[in-house]
């Protein structure tokens, strides 16, 4: 489908943001240019189907066939997109990874690259970057390089977002390190969310953080310091200040117990809740890369072009990157975390629609065309069955075709 053509959906159940609506959805030129409850235009008949706005993921290192935290070009994120849409996302922040200084500068360059040339038919868009990290703290670090990381500065931070095109819209630090704060107004002069994640900050430090412009938490309760009752910590912090954002990542139940994130929906609710994946991409890691996941108890390598999972029992298996009905199950996507909590949500897909999408797209500086299905905005469409299965996409008026044979 052209991108530029006037078209008209129908459908009974249309996600907005102040709730659930019948009637006809119109695009023009890729956007959405209005609805209503009566049509006399032909249309695409989705009356039976629910029609929501595509998932923004703003913390996304990789998925399916590509990663782009690590290998950093332009096939990369070729194939994250592609495969990205299959999982319901429409608009993303490819995310790096501390990683070596002159891996980051090129893989910065590359993203700029893709970000200025792609199109809608190559799926999901990428609307900027996020970076995680260099300037997070050692006692933290996760699956992070203690060996990559560098001291905050404005001057290190321009140096890469002019890498970067101007295109870094998220940045994840630990407030706690010596030219932080400095850094943290920096981005909040520049439009630019700033994140506290991979830090042992203190309750104090990120209070003062806070007033500096420090307005998100990346993945809410790991990579931390925790709550104590006389230390509440980067935890404490995150559930105290109501007007912060804070992240969770797929609700798998291995990264975060789904008691806690009830816990932490309680307080934020859907106004500062931001659902992401945190996803790798396993299969394209680098060539004789391992790393060892300390949350699955298994070792990833890639040996002659094929990913090789060993876990601490000692059984192995392979899988190919050409595969992707195999590839998939290596990760929760992003929609079916979104089925995993959706029951819990006070207002169903109303709320899903607003954690998944509007919050993220506004950290992500995009709020003016992503996140919701109202007049001007993109036109990056979910089409779901009544067991939200995925029947079709649109990213800015593009059918993604590739759906269909999922």
């Amino acid at each position: 489908m052209n991108s530029l053509r006037s078209w008209v959906i129908k459908s009974n159940r249309i996600v907005f943001p102040d709730g659930i609506k019948a009637g006809y959805l119109l695009v023009q030129g890729g956007k959405i240019s209005g609805f209503h409850t009566h049509c006399s235009a032909g249309y695409i008949d989705y009356s039976e189907q629910i029609i929501m706005p595509g998932f923004v993921d703003i913390h996304v290192h990789g998925w399916g066939r590509g990663s782009f935290a690590y290998k950093g070009n332009n096939a990369s994120l070729k194939w994250m997109s592609h495969d990205l849409v299959k999982a319901g996302v429409t608009a993303y922040l490819p995310t790096s990874g501390t990683m070596p200084n002159a891996f980051l500068e090129a893989s910065l360059a590359a993203a700029a690259g893709y970000i200025a040339a792609a199109t809608p038919a190559d799926g999901a868009e990428a609307i900027g970057i996020h970076m995680e990290g260099p300037y997070i703290s050692e006692k933290h670090l996760g699956m992070q390089r203690a060996d990559c990381l560098q001291r905050p500065s404005v001057e290190g931070f321009e140096h890469f977002n002019r890498l970067a095109g101007q295109n870094i819209r998220l940045m994840t630090l630990a407030p706690e390190l010596e030219g932080a704060l400095e850094l943290i107004r920096h981005l909040r002069a520049q439009g630019i969310t700033a994140s506290a994640g991979h830090t042992d900050a203190t309750f104090a430090e990120i209070s003062a953080a806070i007033e500096a412009g420090l307005s998100h938490f990346t993945h809410a309760y790991s990579g931390m310091r925790g709550f104590h009752h006389r230390e509440l910590g980067v935890v404490g912090a995150l559930m105290y200040y109501q007007d912060t954002y804070a992240e969770v990542a797929k609700q798998s139940g291995i990264t975060i117990k789904p008691e806690a994130f009830d816990l932490l929906y309680r307080l934020k609710r859907d106004r500062r809740l931001v659902l992401m994946s945190d996803c790798m991409g396993y299969v394209d890691f680098p060539e004789g890369y391992e790393f060892y996941h300390y949350l699955r108890k298994e070792t990833f390598r890639i040996k002659q072009g094929q990913l090789e999972i060993a876990t601490d029992g000692g059984d192995t298996r392979q899988v190919c990157p050409c595969d992707y009905e195999a590839v998939q199950q290596l990760e929760m996507n992003f929609l079916d975390s979104v089925k995993n909590i959706v029951d819990r949500l006070e207002h169903g897909l109303v709320s899903v629609a607003r954690i998944a999408c509007e919050n993220p797209a506004f950290l992500a500086g995009a709020q003016d065309r992503k996140g919701s299905l109202l007049a001007g905005k993109d036109a990056d469409i979910l089409v779901l069955d009544n067991d939200l299965n995925l029947l079709d996409v649109y990213c800015r008026g593009v059918r993604q075709a590739q759906i269909a044979t999922v």
